[in-house]
């Protein structure tokens, strides 16, 4: 028998610009000082995509999001490596966060480099097999 209660995400209370921008140390922690924002948000865009797809993937029980993430990465070692570290710990240091990354940006004041982001439910999502994206269509909180 179904449950009629609908299913809400698990919202820390940490920010979720912080929340990603630890996940993505891997990536982040590889850049040079003087990176420009479009180019770290090129870097996050990769952990983008892996986070919102273990959480999508755990959401509707598949692995549809991850493989489809692995699969065109499969040609680079590098890439490939990063993104199974990027998996792991979101499987392991982030398991118990289920916000997704909504609309996100990089901003430069007073020279360091900042972040904004969404946070987004994933239960307000209608279930679907494609790759995440950073589109104004998703539904949720958000927070900066």
């Amino acid at each position: 028998m179904k449950s009629n209660k609908k299913q809400k995400a698990t919202f820390p209370n940490r920010k979720i610009s912080e929340t990603f921008l630890d996940f993505a140390s891997p990536l982040t922690s590889m850049m040079p000082q003087d990176v420009s924002e479009a180019s770290i948000e090129k870097v996050l865009g990769i952990a983008f995509v892996v986070w919102n797809g273990t959480i999508l993937d755990g959401i509707n029980g598949n692995e549809h999001h991850v493989a489809g993430i692995r699969e065109p990465m499969a040609r680079d070692p590098v890439l490939s490596a990063l993104v199974t570290e990027l998996i792991h710990r979101k499987h392991t240091l982030f398991r118990d966060d289920q916000r997704l990354i909504g609309n996100y940006r990089v901003t430069r004041k007073r020279g360091e480099l900042r972040l904004w982001a969404e946070a987004r439910d994933p239960y307000s999502l209608p279930r679907t097999k494609g790759l995440a994206s950073n589109s104004n269509e998703h539904h949720g909180n958000s927070e900066s």
